[in-house]
């Protein structure tokens, strides 16, 4: 099932061309659990399911950073302090 909302995200960017791709995943641990011998046995491992993917221009993603900057403002934290 796709999750409703996201855990991490991550920000990627070419060089070469003037688009950013923001990425927003769940990532959760699986578990899957067997019996063996009498005992139950656990065996996980990390998922991650992407939740969203979206693309911004160079113009798009500076008023993205302007509006984050001005949210650590209003929380009353200066953002060339981070």
């Amino acid at each position: 099932m796709k999750p409703v909302y996201c855990n991490t995200f991550n920000i990627t960017h070419d060089k070469g061309k003037s688009e950013i791709a923001l990425n927003f995943n769940h990532i959760y641990t699986e578990h899957n659990y067997t019996i063996k011998e009498g005992g139950l046995t656990d065996v996980s491992a990390q998922v991650v399911d992407e939740v969203a993917s979206i693309q911004v221009s160079r113009a798009g993603f500076l008023s993205f950073v302007k509006l984050c900057n001005k949210i650590v403002r209003d929380l009353g934290i200066d953002p060339d302090e981070l």
